[in-house]
């Protein structure tokens, strides 16, 4: 897949809190990247990347919970209720044709197109903030395959199918692993392999990737991480804003790979991720 490189830029003042756009495809396009808060100062900027069926079209017109905008809104305002002395911002990166279906994020072409215009993000942003890079479902195999290549402090990984990578040393270095696994969520179930495009490699808590997974509490499915007030939202939050020591940890049973005797099903992945 051949894309046109991302152009990212500010159009408007230091200081400014608001949303603002760092990139957008013209009118029919797929990719946008939206700012939420004063990321030109801020300490702590995370990036959250979506996974399959988010894209230009339905980003500004979704109403749903679990929509990016949706997801990037709550995360700053729990980052700011948790630290209100510290300046945080989060940055919305649609910046790839993510898959439009679950069932079309079986081959890794979409992140691998993606991940060169995610790394080069991390570039452009301050470089004395603290940068997490939080991917969910096949956008965690987005973030996999750009910090080779990237600048972050910490990556997170939620529901991921996979890394897009075998080894750990393909993920760069410098960079804290942290995985979030739901009791509900079946994705763990994905098979973990990668054979030159297809699959989309190790999940992080695989040994030769040596993840920390963090509690997520009650949460529904695949896509309820970022839920209002739930302990997963709380962990991705502290984690954002370098607050290790407060960050829980999994249940045993979370931790735990599920049987592969249960089948995942398609409603249970859910269409949009």
């Amino acid at each position: 897949m051949t894309v046109t490189p991302l152009r990212y830029g500010l159009d408007e003042a230091d200081g400014t809190i608001g949303p603002r756009l760092l990139a957008c495809d013209p009118p029919g396009g797929a990719r946008v990247v939206e700012v939420f808060g004063d990321v030109v100062n801020a300490d702590h900027i995370a990036v959250v990347v979506p996974g399959n069926g988010h894209h230009l079209g339905n980003y500004f017109t979704s109403q749903e919970a679990h929509s990016p905008r949706s997801r990037g809104q709550l995360l700053l305002r729990t980052m700011q209720e948790l630290a209100p002395e510290s300046r945080s911002a989060v940055v919305v990166w649609v910046g790839y044709h993510a898959p439009p279906e679950w069932y079309n994020a079986i081959t890794n072409d979409a992140a691998y197109a993606g991940a060169n215009d995610l790394a080069a993000l991390t570039h452009y942003l301050p470089r004395d903030a603290h940068l997490t890079l939080i991917g969910h479902s096949y956008g965690s195999t987005v973030v996999g395959l750009a910090l080779a290549a990237a600048r972050a402090e910490d990556c997170v990984a939620l529901g991921s199918p996979g890394m897009g990578v075998v080894h750990r040393s393909e993920l760069g270095t410098g960079t804290r692993l942290w995985a979030g696994y739901g009791e509900t969520d079946r994705i763990r179930l994905i098979p973990q392999v990668r054979l030159g495009r297809f699959g989309l490699g190790r999940n992080p808590l695989h040994p030769e990737l040596g993840a920390t997974t963090f509690g997520t509490g009650d949460i529904p499915g695949h896509c309820g991480y970022y839920t209002e007030g739930s302990e997963s939202l709380l962990n991705i939050a502290r984690i954002a804003l370098g607050r290790y020591d407060e960050v829980t940890t999994a249940s045993v049973s979370t931790r735990r790979r599920p049987s592969l005797a249960t089948s995942a099903r398609p409603t249970e992945l859910e269409t949009a991720a």
